[in-house]
């Protein structure tokens, strides 16, 4: 939801992945959404579905940043937030690549791996 970290990380999907679009599924604190179950967990998951199946989306990033203020946790547990969302949405969509990507106080994109 947080306009600050998204030129970063839409440049750096445009370069890892090489696409021209970017479906982007947010909310404020949109990783916490994704390991606890919340009221917008299932929106998320719905639009997550319209990407893959309906704009062809073979890529899902999910990403988090410093200072969230919808998920105002330590940026350690953000990041291992990231891991448990990697696992749990490469299980979801086994076709999709699924990465994880932190962005630091000095916007630095950084990968964060399942563990």
């Amino acid at each position: 939801m947080d306009g600050r970290p998204l030129r970063k990380v839409a440049d750096y999907l445009h370069t890892t992945f090489g696409v021209r679009q970017i479906d982007t599924i947010t909310t404020a604190g949109t990783v916490k959404h994704l390991v606890t179950e919340t009221d917008q967990t299932p929106i998320l998951l719905a639009n997550l579905d319209i990407s893959l199946r309906l704009h062809g989306s073979r890529q899902i990033a999910i990403v988090a940043h410093h200072d969230c203020a919808g998920n105002p946790v330590p940026d350690k547990v953000q990041k291992q937030q990231i891991a448990e969302a990697l696992v749990h949405m490469s299980r979801l969509h086994p076709h999709a690549e699924v990465i994880g990507l932190w962005i630091d106080r000095n916007r630095i994109v950084e990968r964060i791996r399942a563990k």
